[in-house]
């Protein structure tokens, strides 16, 4: 049974999360406005009492002429025209220590060039450990936690915005300023999808012991299931014609001519 909903009160519940307290669900808007779609999404399936919600409730509060902030315009969201849009100072200084939930795929190429914003201006971590692996798990079950030594990197240049609450933003933190769990080759192989490595049987050897009663099978053990003698005495090939063949094929004809008048 579809979830029973009053548009009104869920267009004011949506109002609070996105414009009131967004960082209360690790959520940010870029400078333009915009918000794409499925952050909100990935977001609501936190909460039971807004799994429900689909790009058409959007619209029906839209169709339905209900006061609302915000706009869906394909698959972005953007504040409507008039409002004021967000504005995330500088961090100086930022706290000690961040945390970003990485994704397992994303580990290594993390590890070697850093962190970096994906497919948006800047990239959230938290001073909230919870926060960070909250956010991270709406795209992986099982992230990474990695430190970010965000007091170094400030000193360093790298740029930090208070986005609200415990979110901060940041455009890319180089390795450098990255503590990352240690990890075993296995486990590195393991996050980085690569199948293990297994030891080729040496030519010759079977595989498990040899048990009483039994004995090894070779090539030449098959030649007489394909019409030729275990001493080799046929042409080798399957279903080839053996000597024994030959020969009495040349008897019967002889046998035949004898008969003939």
């Amino acid at each position: 049974m579809a979830a029973q909903y009053n548009p009104k009160t869920l267009a004011k519940t949506l109002a609070y999360l996105l414009c009131h307290a967004p960082e209360e669900y690790g959520l940010h808007w870029d400078e333009d406005g915009s918000m794409p779609w499925k952050e909100l999404y990935w977001a609501m399936q936190e909460d039971p009492s807004l799994r429900f919600v689909r790009e058409s409730h959007l619209r029906e509060i839209a169709y339905l002429g209900i006061e609302f902030p915000v706009s869906l315009e394909g698959a972005q969201l953007k504040l409507k025209a008039g409002l004021p849009r967000p504005e995330y100072p500088v961090a100086d200084p930022p706290p000690s220590r961040l945390f970003h939930g990485c994704r397992r795929k994303s580990f290594l190429a993390a590890r070697e060039h850093g962190l970096r914003a994906a497919g948006r201006p800047y990239l959230a971590l938290s001073a909230d450990r919870e926060l960070s692996l909250r956010i991270a798990r709406r795209r992986d079950a099982e992230p990474v936690l990695l430190e970010v030594l965000a007091d170094v990197a400030a000193r360093d240049g790298v740029v930090f915005r208070f986005a609200g609450g415990s979110l901060f933003l940041v455009a890319s933190v180089p390795p450098a300023h990255i503590r990352f769990p240690l990890m075993s080759e296995e486990k590195l192989q393991e996050l980085a999808g690569r199948p293990r490595k297994v030891k080729e049987p040496v030519p010759g050897i079977g595989i498990g012991p040899r048990t009483p009663g039994s004995f090894m099978m070779r090539p030449e053990h098959l030649q007489g299931v394909f019409g030729s003698p275990p001493d080799g005495g046929g042409s080798g090939k399957p279903g080839g014609k053996g000597r024994r063949g030959a020969e009495w094929k040349r008897a019967s004809r002889k046998e035949r001519e004898k008969r003939r008048p």
